[in-house]
């Protein structure tokens, strides 16, 4: 058995151990009593390891050097869409189901220079063979990844919705869901000694993460001083609610990595190498949600993800082969959503 099916059944099993009937439901989850569709658009801040491809030995000892730096600062845009419907009572249990899913682009580029004595700029090719060595080099790193993402899920709550804000926080549902999701990379590197393009090196890096996940949610009051509920805050002047989820499950990441070399000598190569990690991916979503109509709401919502093992590569330097390792990564991506109600059932309850 794959090690995804053991993955998937554990959740099951956590989730059928997990899930306690909730105090109160309030209309967190996005269908009230029918159907809610939304589309939303923003940004993805994503920091990928570093690309350390090309090396130096200036100092006497070869060492590698940062050819593309990931950090914050690399952004791109992203965009996403859902469904979610009721499903009736289950043993107890008032039920959601949801399908959704997300496509966020980025690129940056960066230029690394290196000078020294007669061979002091080193290049190995993917198969360890040493394919320059020279006094200066200019490497400029392109890189390009599209990270995507699908899931579906259900919310279990007991009880009735319910319109009453919380003191501080009241959960509200449990989660159970199935995911599937990936990060795609692209990166070419040029290297250049004066005027002399000395190598080019164009690498496809993928990593699939296919697993299920628990987790639960509900509503936090955000600006009401305790003791004194009744003077809120400015969320709750413009009539903003405010909500927030957490998510946490176990994957399996496959990695394919396709490494092409060509210099100007007999150094072209071509390498391809794949392998399976267990990964953990936890999740802290927050909703800030406006009701505009009876079957319609904008929300600004923001996800906080950490991936324990992203794929790094590690390249030969003539005593070591090129290998995949792995690096944890940091993301957040944050949406401007609308939803709407289908049907004649309205999508919130009465105020």
């Amino acid at each position: 058995m794959l090690r995804s099916s053991f993955v998937i059944a554990a959740t099951l099993l956590g989730a059928a151990t997990f899930a306690q009937p909730a105090v109160a439901q309030d209309f967190t989850t996005a269908s009230f009593g029918g159907t809610t569709i939304w589309v939303g658009g923003g940004v993805q801040f994503l920091s990928l390891p570093d690309i350390n491809f090309t090396g130096s030995v200036a100092t006497g000892n070869f060492r590698r050097q940062t050819n593309s730096s990931g950090d914050w600062l690399d952004f791109g845009g992203a965009g996403a869409a859902g469904f979610e419907t009721a499903l009736g009572y289950w043993g107890g249990f008032r039920v959601t189901g949801g399908i959704s899913g997300f496509w966020a682009n980025g690129e940056d580029d960066d230029t690394m220079n290196c000078s020294g004595g007669a061979a002091s700029c080193v290049v190995f090719n993917p198969t360890g063979a040493l394919a320059f060595a020279g006094s200066t080099l200019t490497t400029r790193t392109d890189r390009e990844y599209d990270y995507w993402g699908a899931k579906a899920e259900l919310k279990f709550a007991g009880g009735q919705p319910t319109n009453v804000k919380p003191n501080v926080y009241r959960n509200d549902f449990f989660i159970a869901g199935f995911d599937v999701r990936g990060i795609d990379q692209d990166n070419r590197l040029r290297g250049k000694s004066g005027s002399t393009n000395v190598f080019r090196y164009n690498e496809t890096l993928d990593v699939t993460y296919t697993g299920g996940f628990v987790g639960f949610g509900g509503e936090y009051s955000f600006g009401f001083i305790p003791g004194l509920r009744s003077v809120g805050g400015f969320y709750d002047r413009l009539g903003i609610r405010t909500y927030a989820s957490l998510r946490a499950g176990l994957y399996n990441a496959n990695t394919d990595y396709i490494g092409r070399f060509a210099s100007g000598g007999p150094t072209a190569s071509r390498l391809s190498l794949s392998n399976d990690e267990l990964a953990f991916i936890g999740s802290l979503s927050f909703e800030a949600r406006k009701q505009l109509g009876e079957r319609t709401s904008l929300s600004l919502w923001t996800d906080y993800e950490y991936i324990s093992s992203v794929p790094k590569m590690y390249y030969a330097d003539g005593n070591r082969p090129t290998r995949i390792g792995d690096e944890g990564l940091f993301a957040s991506r944050t949406m401007l959503r609308l939803n709407i109600g289908l049907g004649s059932q309205q999508l919130y309850p009465p105020q």
